[in-house]
């Protein structure tokens, strides 16, 4: 019996020790990408490309496409391209998703069929396509010396035309991270 209880009482202090919480806006930054990285590349960004969207009278919607991480590490590029975007509609930039193109049209059919209600149908003609596609691209370049990690890392966030293939807007975001390497030397 002792055993039993002392199994479940080990179990329940393996699975419950460890978790802590913290405000993001908190967070110093570590040896690997992280979240101080995330976020003041998503401000950064998010606040350029909404100022250059809103002072130029761009018009259009924009497409994201998936961000090309050409890093040393593995960066989930995903997080880092979703709150850029919810930041920029979060400020009334307008986004299209053509990846749900195909559902649309599916359910649009559907609703021409007759056996949808009319005050339910959707029409023909109201969907929208990007005038413009923003893109990203992080890089880094590293080099050891005297037992540290130096590592350059440059984050690239541009909005091409559509039409023109034409670069519109461009802006970056760099870090240099030295850190002490593990392991280093005799």
């Amino acid at each position: 019996m002792k055993f039993y209880l002392l199994s479940i009482f080990i179990i329940l202090s393996f699975y419950c020790a460890g978790v802590e919480y913290r405000d993001p806006s908190e967070v110093q930054g570590t040896k690997q990408w992280g979240v101080r990285e995330i976020r003041e590349t998503v401000q950064n960004m998010s606040v350029s490309l909404s100022d250059f969207y809103k002072k130029d009278s761009v018009k259009g919607y924009i497409e994201l496409q998936k961000f090309k991480n050409n890093t040393s590490e593995h960066i989930d590029t995903k997080i880092l391209a979703n709150e850029i975007v919810t930041n920029l509609t979060s400020n009334k930039i307008p986004f299209v998703d053509t990846s749900q193109r195909k559902a649309s049209l599916d359910e649009i059919s559907l609703n021409k069929s007759g056996i949808v209600s009319s005050d339910a149908k959707l029409d023909f003609g109201k969907l929208k396509s990007p005038s413009y596609r923003l893109s990203g691209e992080l890089n880094d370049l590293v080099n050891y010396e005297k037992g540290k990690k130096i590592q350059y890392i440059l984050i690239t966030l541009r909005l091409t035309s559509v039409e023109s293939n034409e670069i519109v807007w461009q802006t970056d975001k760099k870090f240099l991270k030295i850190s002490d390497t593990e392991g280093y030397g005799l």
